[in-house]
């Protein structure tokens, strides 16, 4: 891949991102907002995926589960589709006010599919984030009009990241989170009809709906204004704003209603975080991921592996560049993948060693060790590549920042740097550069 092919495909995931914020910014505020009003009433979010996608599921989990932002709060998450006892039905342990994430990178997946058709009798709420026209049936359903894997797995990557990130803000806004009957107060109140079911229509108010009987409103439609109290509409109201006859329902107004100012924060927050991964994925520098590529192909033309590794969110990245590589014939391991030799090795020896000693048995002078970190500062990547580089392997690190630590290591082959200081902007434009790696290896 040229220099200028690097470029043309970092110009199609600018494109693809691009339309699909500007299509789906508003659902995905919408679903921030209906993803807050669960977590507020102890839902634990449930991510679920196959193969690659089950990578992003954990990568969605770990977010929630463990914060980097300072001031954000830790969410109940699971990943069973990353965890061999999970695999069967994991939306049974889903109830009505849990959440349940599907990811699949393709079209319609059957596991995808039973996940959330399972969930949603279950009464939980239901997003799905998959490739070009998949049916999900989700409550919030969106695709990604791509049909390269890895550019729909970049954009899901992004779409996560905003509902872990924009979903703290409703809960800066606790009236947007209660429940409760738009038309049980004392007096009547104005909503709009968003839907018409012969006798009943289903109204909104603040971002709250309700089915209302319509039967003493004469033609009733979409968009109109309707008077409702105690679950009837009782007349249909003029609301323009030369309307003169408002002194008549000085109470129309009285409620304070700030959900369509928060939900249009929401909206463009997502579009401005498109825009500063965007601009990273264009600073990359192209002529290193060319040399590292080539690098990488003389290695594996000689019989080498793909070792990879990182922590939290980095090890779920680890794992989709072995997934995908494996899905391209290449030889990988995701090092992260082995969960007892992990915890056993953490347990005895401390946690900065956990690479190291798999490394030690497992590597061979031609093997190639890939490590994945936005810091570029952890003691066990350090650790893993250091012993990768005393065995021969060829080494390769992904980093953030500066390129931390990593950047003063003479003896690393290849050090790949995004250089920003923002956590989920930085893995997004990470995940381009290992696909952009892969997509020059035989």
């Amino acid at each position: 891949m040229s220099t200028i092919a690097v470029e043309s495909a970092v110009a199609e995931r600018e494109r693809v991102l691009t339309h699909f914020l500007d299509t789906e910014s508003e659902r995905l505020a919408r679903a921030c907002h209906a993803m807050a009003r669960h977590f507020s009433r102890g839902g634990t979010l449930v991510a679920f995926g196959t193969g690659a996608a089950a990578t992003d599921a954990a990568h969605a989990a770990v977010e929630f589960m463990h914060p980097v932002i300072v001031g954000k709060r830790a969410l109940p998450a699971l990943a069973p589709s990353n965890d061999p006892t999970g695999r069967s039905v994991p939306a049974l342990m889903l109830g009505p006010d849990d959440i349940a994430l599907a990811i699949s990178h393709g079209g319609d997946d059957a596991a995808v599919g039973e996940f959330v058709d399972v969930a949603s009798r279950r009464g939980a709420l239901t997003i799905a984030l998959s490739g070009r026209d998949a049916a999900a049936g989700a409550d919030f359903a969106f695709s990604v009009a791509s049909d390269d894997p890895h550019i729909v797995q970049e954009v899901h990557e992004t779409a996560y990241h905003v509902l872990w990130e924009l979903v703290h803000v409703f809960f800066e806004h606790p009236g947007l989170l209660e429940e409760r009957c738009i038309t049980c107060g004392d007096v009547a109140v104005p909503a709009t009809v968003v839907e018409v079911h012969g006798a009943t229509a289903v109204v909104e108010r603040g971002g709250a709906r309700e089915e209302v009987a319509a039967e003493l409103v004469a033609g009733v439609t979409t968009g109109d204004v309707l008077l409702c109290h105690a679950g009837i509409a009782l007349e249909r109201l003029d609301r323009s704003p030369d309307d003169p006859s408002g002194f008549l329902y000085p109470f129309l107004n009285a409620e304070e209603q700030d959900l369509d100012t928060v939900l249009a924060d929401v909206r463009g927050s997502t579009v401005q975080k498109g825009r500063d991964v965007i601009a990273l994925r264009a600073a990359i520098d192209s002529t290193a991921v060319e040399r590292c590529a080539g690098a990488l192909r003389e290695r594996l033309t000689r019989g080498g592996r793909i070792l990879t590794f990182g922590n939290g969110g980095s090890s779920t990245d680890a794992q989709d560049l072995a997934a995908d590589a494996l899905g391209r014939g290449i030889p990988a391991i995701a090092l992260d993948n082995d969960v007892a030799t992990i915890t056993a090795v953490a347990n005895d020896v401390g946690f900065e060693n956990v690479f190291a000693r798999q490394v030690i048995p497992l590597a061979r002078a031609d093997d190639v060790a890939v490590a994945i970190s936005t810091s570029g500062a952890s003691p066990s990547v350090l650790a893993g590549l250091a012993e990768a580089n005393r065995r021969g392997m060829l080494t390769v690190a992904v980093t953030g920042y500066d390129g931390g630590r990593l950047a003063d290591a003479d003896w690393l082959d290849h050090l790949l740097i995004v250089r920003a200081d923002y956590v989920p902007r930085i893995q997004e434009a990470q995940a381009t550069i290992y696909h952009l790696l892969l997509a020059q290896l035989p």
